[in-house]
């Protein structure tokens, strides 16, 4: 967490859009760190909460948006490709057509808590021909939801960030 703290205080906004840009475009990097560090950072007065906020979810919806449209276009085999890195590929297809089917849209709102599902959310409802405005009007609010989670936890210890940091570099 200290490497992360450090890299966002040097780069800031670019860093956090960035880093939230890569894991919604399906890359293995993990923005909740990120999203924390910044709200720490936040609740020390090196960024601002809103506008952080405000990045993380363009980037979010920037990248669920290309899924959406890839989902839309190419169908299942978005999905199929998606699921080749699952262990049970197949089982993934059918088991997240069926749990898109019985939530539909509802999905969005809370598929960026639960790791894999965030990914295969947006292009599913590409698949199920949801209306655009209507896609990036939920999958803002879960966006805005995720985003606000991290980055508010962060600022409330924001205190303790540098206690935290200290022990990990202890721990290496």
């Amino acid at each position: 967490m200290n490497g992360t703290v450090e890299f966002l205080s040097t780069y800031g906004y670019a860093a956090l859009f960035a880093c939230v840009l890569a894991e919604q475009l399906g890359l293995p990097l993990p923005a909740a760190p990120f999203l924390l560090a910044a709200g720490a950072l936040a609740g020390v007065g090196k960024l601002n909460f809103a506008f952080a906020l405000l990045l993380a979810v363009a980037a979010s919806l920037i990248g669920d948006t290309v899924w959406y449209y890839l989902g839309k276009t190419r169908g299942m085999a978005v999905l199929r490709l998606l699921c080749k890195i699952s262990l049970e590929p197949d089982a993934c297809v059918r088991q997240t057509s069926a749990a898109y089917s019985k939530h539909g849209t509802r999905w969005l709102l809370f598929a960026k808590f639960i790791p894999g599902v965030s990914t295969v959310a947006p292009p599913m409802a590409g698949i199920y021909r949801m209306r655009l405005w209507k896609f990036i009007a939920i999958d803002g609010a879960g966006a805005s939801l995720w985003a606000g989670v991290f980055l508010f936890t962060g600022w409330q210890f924001s205190g303790q960030i540098e206690k935290v940091a200290a022990h990990m570099d202890r721990l290496g």
